[in-house]
């Protein structure tokens, strides 16, 4: 099945649509299996939906609670269920992507594909 531009946009829609139901959602980036930093994703989160992409609003940086290579990144929604796991340097541009435990992280962009 291949699916038109304006169908996965409407899948786009749907996806933003949960992410922005609740308090804020979040996206999470691991060392590893440790959880290294998180941000509170806006809402909406939303910036654009355009061309099969969605681009995100990018959150303020954080600090880090951990120190490593960011290896994996997950948005979940507000009630803290998976919604998607994100390729990093492909869907997530970080500012440097090793991090230190009480270092800022940077997000630069942030986009999602279907």
């Amino acid at each position: 099945m291949i699916l038109s531009v304006d169908a996965r946009n409407a899948a786009l829609k749907g996806i933003a649509d949960k992410l922005n139901v609740g308090t804020n959602s979040v996206l999470s980036l691991y060392v590893g299996a440790v959880l290294a930093a998180e941000f509170a994703l806006t809402n909406p989160v939303q910036a654009s939906i355009a061309g099969a992409v969605m681009t995100f609003s990018v959150p303020q940086k954080v600090l880090a609670i951990a120190s490593g290579t960011i290896t994996a990144a997950k948005v979940l929604d507000a009630s803290g269920t998976l919604i998607a796991d994100i390729e990093i340097n492909t869907e997530l541009d970080l500012e440097n992507n090793k991090v230190y435990s009480g270092g800022y992280v940077n997000l630069l962009s942030f986009t999602m594909g279907v």
